[in-house]
């Protein structure tokens, strides 16, 4: 018998609450801050972009490495992806404001500025919005094609491997795509706000935030899913593989946040300094050290231990503390170069909240289109009795 989600009454109506607020943080954002709300919007947009991709990406890495343990769990990330044409829009809407976000996109910048003049043909708005477009074209299109596959395994046979198999083969092209247009898409959305810095791990940086942020966010939602009877078969086991997760991409998170000052020292690069004295300096300095301390150190220091990682009390909290340090990174990289304050306060808050409550309205109402575990899957029965 197919189980399938039902949205409870209280998650739809808390949902709605915050979108009523986000959409109230935004209006009192541009009648107050103005422009700078852009930025605001641009930081949560792209923080929960990430988390989509991050968990497509979570979805396709599980095909390609034959990964049994967490089969039942993926229609929790497939349901995460509903947020990608939606962030489409909002970036489409953003046209609006892109010369208050992006130095590069000022008129007459380029004839004042050598520079920029010289990364024009790159950097320009025309090119930029083909990008963008194409990019989610791409996304959206892959997504589409495994979501597909997904439920046509469902309704197929026991046994019956095609979809399964047509699975595996689209998740390859998705990380190969994934891999190579969001390196890309951080270029151009988050680090050429800073248009006169360049980094060549940004993209990568990306890459494993999203994952890492995704992963965390799938453990809350299958924490809740478990406590309100949905996954009565999600034990111990499968918990430490999720802290295991955790663990390891908190020290490649921490071996990208550490490399990027060893290639500037050890290759003596002075010129790539500028971009971060300010961001080690006040007013930024405790978001600096936040960053740090909320995405590796505290992470690293408790999820060593097995036998502490799969506590859920512990999981939760780790989980929590990771999404804080993921909007702490975004911040830290949007705000001091599109001259923001060092404030969060109601506009920030606020439209956070609207975007989350939009993320989990949608997730919900996706996830409850289909059944909760995928039936037919080929690992199922391995995942369902998962032990180590």
């Amino acid at each position: 018998m197919k189980e399938t989600f039902i949205i409870p009454t209280k998650a739809r109506i808390l949902a709605l609450v915050l979108i009523a607020i986000g959409v109230l943080a935004i209006v009192i954002g541009f009648a107050k801050e103005g422009p700078g709300t852009w930025s605001v919007l641009l930081i949560n947009n792209f923080y929960f972009l990430s988390l989509a991709m991050g968990a497509m990406f979570f979805v396709a890495i599980q095909y390609v490495t034959d990964s049994g343990w967490s089969a039942m769990f993926k229609r929790v990330p497939e349901a995460m992806t509903t947020f990608v044409p939606v962030a489409f829009i909002v970036m489409l809407i953003m046209a609006a404001g892109v010369r208050d976000i992006y130095e590069w996109a000022h008129r007459g910048i380029t004839a004042t500025d050598a520079l920029i003049a010289h990364k024009a043909p790159y950097l320009n708005i025309p090119f930029f919005y083909a990008r963008l477009a194409l990019f989610f074209g791409l996304w959206i299109l892959l997504i589409a094609t495994l979501r597909r596959f997904s439920l046509r395994e469902d309704a197929g046979e026991k046994g019956e491997t095609e979809s399964f198999l047509k699975s595996r083969k689209y998740s390859r092209v998705f990380i190969f795509v994934f891999a190579l247009t969001f390196s890309v898409a951080a270029f151009d959305w988050i680090m050429s706000i800073d248009s006169h810095w360049f980094s060549t791990i940004f993209g990568l940086r990306a890459i494993i935030s999203a994952f890492y942020s995704a992963v965390a966010v799938i453990i809350l939602i299958l924490l809740w899913l478990n406590r309100s009877g949905y996954f009565p078969e999600m034990n111990k086991y499968h918990r430490n593989d999720f802290a295991r997760y955790l663990f390891r991409l908190s020290i490649v998170w921490g071996y990208l946040w550490f490399i990027q000052f060893l290639i500037i020292w050890y290759a003596n690069l002075p010129e790539s300094t500028f971009y971060f004295i300010p961001r080690v300096e006040e007013p930024w300095r405790l978001f600096f050290r936040a960053e740090f301390i909320l995405n590796w150190a505290i992470p690293f220091a408790v999820l060593m231990s097995d036998d502490i990682g799969r506590k859920k009390p512990v999981l939760i909290i780790i989980s929590i503390l990771l999404l804080a340090g993921f909007y702490v990174t975004l911040f830290l990289q949007v705000m001091p170069g599109t001259g923001g304050t060092v404030k969060i306060g109601f506009v920030e808050i606020g439209s956070f909240a609207g975007f989350a409550g939009l993320f989990f309205l949608l997730f919900m109402y996706t996830l409850s289109k289909a059944s909760l575990k995928p039936d037919n899957h080929p690992f199922l029965e391995e995942s369902l009795h998962h032990h180590l």
